[in-house]
Parts: structure tokens; C-alpha cells; sequence
């Protein structure tokens, strides 16, 4: 077990020092926005919602990259992108915020009941996390190595001695492992959040934990290259407009989950909650062309 936490440990310490990814270049385009977002649901659907309404509404060409969080700071900090809506503030994200300090723009807020920890389905007969080191010795379903959640959850492993190993998954495998669990009504522990559709589809907990290892309640903000604001203040004002409450998140997430293209999501929602929408967008559509 301490091996295992070493290795991983220094696997998430290599994540924030650098990364070798291939990075397109930010063109130098008025009405061109360059998104980079990651596989985690939130991410997916803020990011999608966003461009939509940038491209439909404010006239602008958006252009998205998927990536992993390690990279998305890095190339937001560098102005190599311009926006990245899921940064986890304080604590998920709280190394890669540090060690980017002062080098991007902060639009605020776009969630503001976020929260992460270890879940269980309902079904088990666990309610915190220390209650697994008799009852869970399977390994734990785990996300991406950079993401904050991982950190926390490698440490919580130490401090609570536990002996389970921790899988390195994508958001949609991890997914994937939960359901097919929660199918057959076997124990399962894994990485959870919210907002996620998972913890709407499916009948899950988070456990106890009692050293506040995670925090109960963190916020979403949108960050942006410095001086984002100053060159697209249209793009930036609208970004600064969209925060959703648990409702607008999780029929977001949803009506996404349910739909083949994500894109296809993101309309449902757009023509279900178009009173939301008019009023993110009112007053910024781009100024006609007046013909003399």
C-alpha cells in the first residue's frame, strides 16, 4: 500500500511540473475563443454550453481542445488558450491555482455547490470512509492521476489505512465500473462529485469523513488568459453571466448524458431554459453593419 501511494504520488507531482502534449498555438483572432476543457462531465457540458452561445449568439468562432487538467492550467496560464470553465476553487484544484498564481484572469463563479469524496451505492452498509477497512478490500474506482480528487484520495487512504488499491480511469470509465456494479449489486467504491449525472441517475452517497480530508463544499469558476477581458469584453461578460443553480446543472448534465452528441444536449437545453438564456446574453449580440 505505501509503494502504491508513492508511486502515484510522484505520478501527480510529474503532472504539475510540465507536459508533453502537443499545444496549438492561440491564433490572434478578434472573434476566435480557444476552449480547453477535460473528460469530466461538468467540464464537457459548461464548456459546450458556452460555446454554443458564443458561436449562435455573440457571433464568435469557438474552438475546443480536450485535454487533462495539468495542461489545461498550463496552457490557460501561458496564453495558449483562452478559457477553461471547471477550476475547482479552493481546494480540488489548489495546487495548480498556487502554481499559477497571478498568471490568469478570474471570471468568478459558474457553480456554487460543488463537492467531491468517496461514493458508495446506496445498498452498501457503510457510512464512512474509515467503516471500509472492514468491509471493502476491492480497489477503488479512480479518475485521471492530475485531478485534485485523486491527491485528496491518495492521502485519504494513508491517514485513514486503508490497504485498497486506487484505479487510474477516465471520468467515463469510471462511470462505466460504477454502473455495471450498481447493476449486478456489488460493492463498489469510487471517486465521486457533484455536479455529476451520476449522482442523479443513481441512488449514491458520499461517505463520512471525519478528518474533512475533502472538502463538503467547493465552487466552480471559469478562468481565462490574462487580458482575455480586455480583448473579447463581449465574450468575457457573457462567461461572467453564466452561473447555474443545481437545477440548470443537472438537467444540463442530463439531457447531455442522454444524448449521443453532447452538442445535441446542450440545444435540448438551450430551448428548454431560453429565459435563462436571454438573460446571459442580453445586450452582447455583435452590432450590425450599418448600409449607407
Amino acid at each position: 500500500m505505501k509503494k502504491l501511494i508513492v508511486l502515484l504520488l510522484i505520478a501527480f507531482a510529474a503532472t504539475i511540473t510540465g507536459c508533453d502534449a502537443p499545444v496549438r498555438e492561440r491564433a490572434d483572432k478578434e472573434t476566435e475563443v480557444y476552449m480547453v476543457y477535460t473528460d469530466w462531465a461538468e467540464s464537457v457540458a459548461l464548456t459546450y454550453l458556452a460555446q454554443v452561445l458564443l458561436e449562435k449568439h455573440l457571433g464568435y468562432d469557438v474552438i475546443t481542445r480536450l485535454t487533462d487538467v495539468e495542461t489545461v492550467f498550463a496552457d490557460v496560464a501561458a496564453g495558449r488558450a483562452d478559457v477553461f470553465m471547471d477550476a475547482w476553487v479552493p481546494d480540488t484544484h489548489g495546487p495548480f491555482l498556487e502554481q499559477y498564481k497571478g498568471e490568469f484572469e478570474d471570471l468568478g463563479p459558474n457553480y456554487h455547490h460543488a463537492r467531491t469524496g468517496l461514493v458508495v451505492p446506496g445498498y452498501m452498509p457503510v457510512e464512512s470512509i474509515p467503516g471500509l477497512r472492514d468491509l471493502y478490500e476491492d480497489p477503488i474506482a479512480g479518475i485521471d492521476t492530475g485531478a485534485g480528487i485523486m491527491r485528496n484520495t491518495i492521502k485519504a487512504l494513508y491517514v485513514y489505512d486503508l490497504d485498497n488499491e486506487l484505479m487510474v480511469l477516465s471520468d467515463p470509465e469510471m462511470a462505466d465500473k460504477l454502473r455495471e456494479a450498481i447493476r449486478r449489486r456489488e460493492h463498489i467504491v469510487a471517486t465521486g462529485w457533484t455536479p455529476h449525472w451520476l449522482m442523479y441517475r443513481f441512488d449514491l452517497k458520499f461517505l463520512d469523513d471525519p478528518l474533512e480530508i475533502y472538502l463538503k463544499e467547493e465552487k466552480i469558476h471559469t478562468i481565462a488568459r490574462k487580458g482575455f477581458a480586455e480583448d473579447m469584453p463581449r465574450a468575457a461578460e457573457l462567461l461572467k453571466r453564466i452561473v447555474m443553480s443545481q437545477q440548470d446543472i443537472n438537467s444540463l448534465l442530463y439531457m447531455i448524458h442522454r444524448s449521443e452528441d453532447p452538442l445535441d444536449g446542450v440545444h435540448e437545453w438551450i430551448t428548454e431554459n431560453q429565459s435563462i438564456v436571454n438573460r446571459w446574453i442580453r445586450g452582447l449580440a455583435p452590432e450590425r453593419e450599418k448600409i449607407m
